[in-house]
C-alpha cells in the first residue's frame, strides 16, 4: 500500500493536471466567445456558414457509412477465415490495419493523389473521365484511414463471441444470414453505433484531407473555413463562429461515446473458431478480404510512385533536414507534455483503484472530452485569446506541441489503462498482503508488465504529433516548416516527385521513432507475453 504522503502526492499530481486541462479548454472556449461577441448570433444564419456546415456534415456522414460498411465486411470475412490462417498472418493483417489509422494524413493524401489522380495509370484506364478532387477524393482518403480501424475493432469483437455459439450454429445448420442475425449482430450492435459516431467525428474534424482534396470553396468544411478565415481574411469573428459550431456538434455527438466504448487490448489473444463453410462462402469471404487489402495496398503504393523522376544531384536536402528537425522537435515536446500529464493522471487513477474508491471517472471523462474537441477549435480559441496580448510567433513551438499533446493524451491514457487495470486485478490482494513499498511495486510488478504498452503509447504520441499539419498550418510562421507542411506545399505546386521524397523521409522517421521507443523502453529482455 502507498503511504499517506504518497497518497497525497498522487492526489495532488492528478488534480493539478486535471485543473490544467480544464483551464486550457476553458480559456480556449473563452477566447472563442470573446472574439465572436454578439455578432455571432446576428450572423449565425450566414448562407456561406450554413453551406460549409451542410458539406461538413454530409462528407462526414458519407465517409462514416462507407468506412463502416467496408470495415464490417473485411472484419467478418477475416473472422470467418481466421481458422485457415497462420497466427503470424493474422497478426500482420491486424498490425497493417492499425498502421493505416496512425499514418500521417498528408502522406495518405499523397498516396491517393498519386494512385488515383489525373496522371495515374488507373485514371487513364477508366473509360470515363473521373474527378478525384471534391467529395470523391475526400471519401476515399477517409475510407483508407478509418475503414481499417473499424475492421480491426470489429474483428476483435468477433473474438469475444463464445465458441459454443458457433458450435450450436453448426449443429442447427444455420445459414450465413441466420448466423449474422442470431449470433453476430447481437454481439456487435452495442459497439457499432459507437464506432459509427467515432468515425463520424474523425471525418467531421478532418482538416488535411479536405484542404488538399477539397477542390474549391464549395467543398470546404468548418476546419478549412477556420483556416482560411484566419490565414487569408483575418476574420476572427467568422473563425470563432465556425469553431463554436464545430465544438457544439462534436460535443453533442461525442457525448454518446463517453462511457460506452469497449476497451480492447493492443495485442489481443486470438481465439479461433472453425466453421464448415461452403466453397462459395469461402470464395466470397476471400474476395471481400482480398479486395479490401488490395485497395489499401493500391493506395499505399502510390505514395512513392513518382520518386524515380527525381534529379538526385539537385535536391533540397537542407530544407528536408530543417523540416525534419522541426518535426522531431515538436514531437518530442509533445511527448514531454503527454508524459507529464498522462503519467500523473494514471498515477492518480491507480491510487484510486488501490483505495477501491472508483476509477477516477472525472479525469477519464476530461481526457475523453479532449478527444472530442477538434485541434483546430482549441488552436483557434488559444489564437484568439493570445493575439491581443502576445506575439504568437514567439510561442509557436509551445502552442503547437501543447495542442498536439492534448489531442494525443486520450490515446496515451487508453493505451495504458487496460494494462493497469489488469495488473490491479491480478496483484492487488497479493501486494496488500505483502505490504511492500510503492517503488518496489513499480520496479518489480508494474514496469515489467507495462513497458511494452508504454513503448507503443509513446511511439503513438510521437507519430501522431509528427504527422499533424493542422495546428502548424494555422499558427505557424514561414520560418517553421514541418515535414507534413512541406509535403503539402510541394503537392500544391504539383512537385509530386519531391513530395514522394518528403513522404519517404516522413515515413522512415515514423518507423525510426517506433524502433527507438521499443529499443529504449522494451530492450532485449522483453517478454512478449507481458
Amino acid at each position: 500500500m502507498l503511504s499517506f504522503n504518497r497518497l497525497n502526492v498522487a492526489r495532488l499530481a492528478g488534480n493539478t493536471v486535471s485543473l490544467f486541462l480544464l483551464s486550457v479548454v476553458s480559456l480556449a472556449f473563452w477566447g472563442l466567445l470573446s472574439s465572436s461577441d454578439t455578432v455571432f448570433w446576428k450572423n449565425s444564419f450566414d448562407p456561406y456558414l450554413l453551406s460549409v456546415l451542410r458539406f461538413s456534415l454530409w462528407q462526414a456522414f458519407v465517409s462514416a457509412i462507407a468506412s463502416l460498411g467496408i470495415g464490417l465486411l473485411m472484419a467478418r470475412s477475416l473472422a470467418m477465415l481466421s481458422s485457415q490462417f497462420n497466427s503470424w498472418l493474422l497478426s500482420l493483417c491486424l498490425r497493417a490495419w492499425g498502421l493505416c489509422f496512425v499514418a500521417p494524413v498528408i502522406l495518405v493524401v499523397l498516396a491517393v493523389v498519386s494512385s488515383l489522380g489525373s496522371s495515374s495509370s488507373i485514371q487513364q484506364m477508366l473509360p470515363i473521365e473521373w474527378n478525384l478532387y471534391g467529395l470523391n477524393g475526400i471519401v476515399i482518403a477517409h475510407c483508407f484511414l478509418n475503414a481499417p480501424l473499424v475492421a480491426r475493432q470489429t474483428y476483435l469483437l468477433y473474438q469475444g463471441i463464445p465458441s459454443r455459439y458457433w458450435q450450436q450454429a453448426e449443429q442447427l445448420n444455420f445459414s450465413s444470414w441466420q448466423r449474422w442475425r442470431i449470433i453476430e449482430w447481437p454481439q456487435l450492435r452495442g459497439s457499432i453505433f459507437s464506432l459509427l459516431c467515432l468515425v463520424f467525428l474523425l471525418c467531421f474534424g478532418s482538416f488535411t484531407v479536405v484542404l488538399a482534396l477539397g477542390g474549391g470553396p464549395q467543398t470546404s468544411t468548418l476546419e478549412v473555413a477556420i483556416y482560411q478565415a484566419l490565414r487569408y481574411d483575418f476574420d476572427l469573428v467568422f473563425a470563432a463562429q465556425c469553431a463554436l459550431v464545430q465544438l457544439a456538434i462534436s460535443l453533442l455527438i461525442g457525448g454518446f461515446l463517453l462511457g460506452r466504448e469497449k476497451v480492447v487490448a493492443l495485442q489481443p489473444s486470438i481465439s479461433r473458431f472453425s466453421l464448415n463453410l461452403s466453397p462459395w462462402q469461402k470464395l466470397r469471404h476471400r474476395l471481400i478480404l482480398s479486395s479490401g487489402n488490395v485497395f489499401l495496398l493500391l493506395i499505399a503504393s502510390g505514395a512513392f510512385s513518382s520518386i524515380h523522376e527525381l534529379n538526385w544531384s539537385n535536391l533540397p536536402w537542407d530544407k528536408l533536414a530543417q523540416s525534419a528537425l522541426w518535426s522531431v522537435s515538436i514531437a518530442m515536446l509533445s511527448l514531454v507534455w503527454v508524459l507529464c500529464m498522462g503519467l500523473s493522471l494514471l498515477w492518480r487513477h491507480y491510487n484510486l483503484l488501490q483505495q477501491q474508491r472508483g476509477l477516477g471517472r472525472f479525469q477519464e471523462l476530461l481526457a475523453s472530452i479532449l478527444l472530442l474537441c477538434p485541434s483546430m477549435v482549441i488552436t483557434t480559441g488559444i489564437y484568439c485569446l493570445l493575439l491581443p496580448i502576445a506575439d504568437i510567433e514567439s510561442y509557436t513551438l509551445l502552442i503547437v506541441s501543447l495542442v498536439n499533446a492534448l489531442i494525443a493524451l486520450p490515446f496515451f491514457i487508453r493505451s495504458l489503462k487496460q494494462t493497469l487495470h489488469q495488473i490491479h486485478l491480478d496483484y492487488s490482494k497479493l501486494l496488500q498482503s505483502l505490504d511492500i513499498t510503492s517503488i518496489a511495486v513499480l520496479r518489480w510488478v508494474i514496469w515489467p508488465r507495462m513497458r511494452h504498452a508504454f513503448s507503443l503509447a509513446c511511439a503513438l504520441v510521437l507519430v501522431l504529433s509528427i504527422g499533424d499539419m493542422g495546428v502548424i498550418a494555422l499558427i505557424g510562421s514561414t520560418q517553421i516548416v514541418t515535414l507534413p507542411l512541406l509535403l503539402y506545399q510541394q503537392l500544391s505546386s504539383y512537385q509530386f516527385a519531391l513530395a514522394s521524397l518528403t513522404g519517404l523521409v516522413l515515413l522512415l522517421l515514423c518507423g525510426l521513432l517506433f524502433w527507438i521507443c521499443e529499443a529504449l523502453i522494451v530492450g532485449k529482455s522483453h517478454d512478449p507475453k507481458t
